[in-house]
């Protein structure tokens, strides 16, 4: 199988005549993941709490886990208080706390749109937690309702970049690798999706999206 082309290394613009199918990632390509501002926000005013929060809960072991659908919130919160000490709400505070702080990132639904426009198919592949999927699709239910589906890794218990998750986004959005385009900002995520001959583009930043996607 030949690897997938860097679209973003490739072409200055969307070559159109090349994909059918545009995948989209959703943190830092749809919706914004800023822990370190969600933090802040969540816990004001105490520097120590933040960086705890910070290093233990967004940085901890567990998060992988939630976006792998085999921790709940409770749990986990329940398990740091005892690894490290401190409330258990605290700690649920922060898991649960960023959920209602996202906001939409415009490039990328602008060039969602402009996709759909062209007469694309979109798709979405995500690490997300089931709690904070589903109301991200509730609160955001507009904006994404321009996707025809997504692979989300809570729901198969499997985290990109982990070839499992590509193979069922493959399978479940019935694409054909060589006619599919797919973004995100994590380059690891990138390279292997196109391992399968999807091509890939590495998201760096708005800018960047909407130079592209004209």
């Amino acid at each position: 199988m030949l690897k997938g082309t860097r679209f973003d290394l490739a072409y200055s613009s969307m070559p159109w005549h090349k994909v059918d199918t545009v995948v989209f990632d959703i943190g830092n390509v749809l919706i914004t993941f800023a822990p370190e501002k969600f933090i802040v926000d969540l816990f004001p005013g105490d520097v120590q709490k933040q960086e705890e929060m910070l290093k233990h809960v967004f940085q901890g072991k567990y998060w992988p886990e939630f976006d792998r659908g085999t921790c709940s919130y409770e749990e986990a919160a329940q398990k740091l208080s005892e690894e490290f000490g401190g409330d258990p709400a605290e700690y649920l505070h922060a898991i649960t706390g960023w959920i209602e702080l996202k906001t939409p990132i415009e490039a990328g639904f602008q060039a969602a749109a402009r996709c759909r426009r062209a007469g694309k198919r979109l798709w979405l592949l995500s690490n997300y937690h089931e709690p904070a999927y589903l109301r991200l699709r509730e609160k955001f239910a507009d904006r994404f309702s321009v996707f025809d589906g997504g692979t989300i890794s809570c729901f198969h218990h499997i985290n990109k970049p982990e070839r499992g998750i590509y193979e069922a986004l493959i399978r479940e959005a019935q694409l054909v690798p060589e006619r599919t385009l797919y973004l995100d900002d994590t380059l690891v995520n990138v390279e292997a999706a196109m391992e399968f001959g999807i091509h890939g583009f590495h998201v760096t930043g708005p800018e960047a999206v909407n130079r592209f996607f004209i």
